[in-house]
């Protein structure tokens, strides 16, 4: 029965620890308002060495008003998310779960979001982030779709 269960949760444990397990997030994708006014872009490396980079940035009326630097690694034996917001050091969210079409990684010591969260979709990439601020549960979705990486 024990072997039964190690066999079960053997690929759990391996997607836990591998960054080659997420390489459906690479690529680079968009989410842009009807009106043309407002976008947010992610590009991320394919997997190598053990590590993803990335990088973000919000666009509104043709300024960039929000950017960040991302890398996702293997760090205590667990994939974790780095997020380097502006000057201050970057913020880790350990993997929570992890399948073949989604990821949630969550720091519950962070302010807001406490949870991040990646999902393939047809047609593209949902990402979620979500927690609590200031006593409410909140979230915000960012649906993707993939674009040329230009």
């Amino acid at each position: 029965m024990k072997k039964m269960l190690l066999l079960l949760l053997a690929p759990m444990a391996w997607a836990e620890t591998n960054v080659e397990s997420l390489g459906w997030i690479a690529g680079c994708w968009e989410m842009r308002n009807a009106a043309g006014t407002f976008s947010i872009e992610e590009m991320w490396t394919k997997p190598a060495g053990e590590t993803m980079l990335g990088v973000g940035r919000t666009v509104r009326n043709g300024k960039t008003v929000f950017n960040e630097f991302l890398r996702i690694a293997v760090d205590g034996g667990k994939i974790t998310y780095f997020a380097h917001v502006g000057t201050k050091g970057a913020t880790p969210f350990a993997v929570l779960r992890i399948s073949d079409a989604e990821v949630v990684f969550e720091n519950p010591g962070h302010d807001f979001p406490q949870r991040i969260i990646y999902r393939k979709v047809e047609g593209g990439l949902f990402a979620r982030i979500e927690g609590v601020e200031k006593g409410k549960e909140k979230h915000q979705d960012f649906p993707y779709k993939r674009v040329s990486c230009q």
